[in-house]
């Protein structure tokens, strides 16, 4: 699937932390309505018999053309979608976050290795984790 930027203009690459990709379709023709029409034609003989018979055969002057309604055709596209200024910021608040939540959880996988009394919980918080 073909991507394209805000403009239509198409990528062969994107960066995922500047921009994002969402579903979307590109008008690629109109078409118009189509009246019916019938076959047109004669009749052409081919054979002709003593007792009166003939053999005739159908000869296709105009072909017929079946009726359809206007219909476009659209193209799937992904479309590339930079991210504003405030949704950067809002992303880069949410991965320093995680990191400072990862780095506590580390901290705290290790604190459960040692035997620590509620006393001591208390003396490290009002010193910081690192101090246990």
């Amino acid at each position: 699937m073909r991507i394209l930027d805000e403009q239509g203009n198409e990528l062969e690459t994107y960066d995922n932390t500047k921009g994002y990709l969402v579903n979307d379709k590109v008008l690629i023709a109109h078409h118009e309505a189509v009246e019916a029409v019938e076959e047109q034609g004669h009749f052409e003989t081919i054979a002709e018999y003593p007792n009166g018979g003939k053999d005739v055969e159908w000869i296709v002057d105009k072909p017929g053309v079946e009726a359809a309604e206007a219909w476009d055709e659209y193209e799937d596209i992904y479309r590339y979608i930079l991210y504003t200024a405030a949704e950067l910021e809002e992303i880069e608040e949410a991965r320093k976050k995680a990191a400072e939540e990862a780095e506590l959880q580390a901290k705290i996988r290790a604190l459960s290795d040692k035997a620590v009394t509620w006393d001591e919980l208390a003396a490290a918080l009002k010193q910081g984790v690192n101090s246990i």
